[in-house]
């Protein structure tokens, strides 16, 4: 992620623009089960902070200070991914070392799970940052 920046700054004309979308660098994932227009809330899923993402933070910051880049937009958010059964949510969490998802927790889903009516589905919620950069040299 570091590297994009540097990657598009080569590519781009002046004036040209670039889309950096990434994960936020500070927040909290937040577990639930859906059905239709239902949602039961589970609770938070530990999260400690992603050293590539903290440095991509960074790497935005600094081409913006250094003159590379100017800000055209900014914002954040938050988007839900939704999984079919519970390999798929231990899939998640090998793919984010950095998350744990604590045994009271563990129990709740568990149990939430077990009478979950059929179509019910996992939702992860995360936030994100994403920032549009015009390159100005």
């Amino acid at each position: 992620m570091v590297d994009a920046l540097r990657s598009a700054r080569r590519v781009l004309r002046k004036g040209g623009s670039v889309v950096d979308l990434q994960p936020a660098a500070d927040y909290t994932p937040r577990l639930a089960i859906t059905f239709g227009r239902d949602r039961t809330e589970l609770g938070d899923i530990s999260r400690t902070p992603d050293e590539e993402v903290v440095a991509a933070h960074r790497a935005r910051r600094q081409a913006i200070a250094e003159g590379a880049f100017s800000p055209v937009v900014s914002t954040h958010g938050t988007h839900r991914t939704r999984y079919r059964r519970l390999a798929d949510l231990r899939w998640l969490l090998r793919q984010n070392e950095n998350w744990t998802i604590a045994p009271t927790l563990w129990r709740q889903l568990a149990a939430t799970w077990a009478r979950r009516p059929d179509g019910a589905q996992i939702e992860i919620r995360q936030a994100f940052s994403l920032a549009v950069l015009r390159k100005r040299r």
